[in-house]
């Protein structure tokens, strides 16, 4: 058996680690600007509400006259969406922090607190 020196244990030590990271970002954390680009509501009739992750973090209300989204962003399993809101004559800014819970390409599947929403993509 040949013996390996050191030097040699080490770097593969090392590729290894930077392979099983990158795989690990590829399962838990690679689906993360371009898979979420577009528009997503929450139920696939005409009118349903929902929300568009548009290039360079801009975000648009899908369908939403109390709600202005203009900003999103991924922050590791979360999707926070940022905007205001009206009611009652008054304008609230807002950040919205979402839990990803399973992304694919028709559907993302949030939690918010204790509730879960299933949103469809459209478009």
């Amino acid at each position: 058996m040949k013996k390996v020196n050191g030097k040699h244990t080490i770097v593969a030590l090392g590729a290894i680690v930077v392979a099983i990271g990158l795989a690990v970002y590829a399962i838990v954390g690679g689906r993360t600007r371009r898979d979420i680009l577009g528009s997503w509501v929450v139920s696939t009739e005409n009118g349903a509400p929902g929300f568009q992750c548009g290039v360079d973090g801009i975000a648009a209300s899908v369908h939403n006259d109390t709600i202005q989204y203009n900003a999103w962003k991924r922050k590791r399993n979360n999707l926070i969406l940022s905007g205001k809101r009206f009611a009652n004559n008054r304008v609230t800014p807002f950040s919205d922090t979402l839990e990803v819970l399973h992304l694919s390409a028709t559907q993302l599947h949030v939690r918010k607190g204790h509730d879960t929403v299933t949103y469809y993509k459209i478009r």
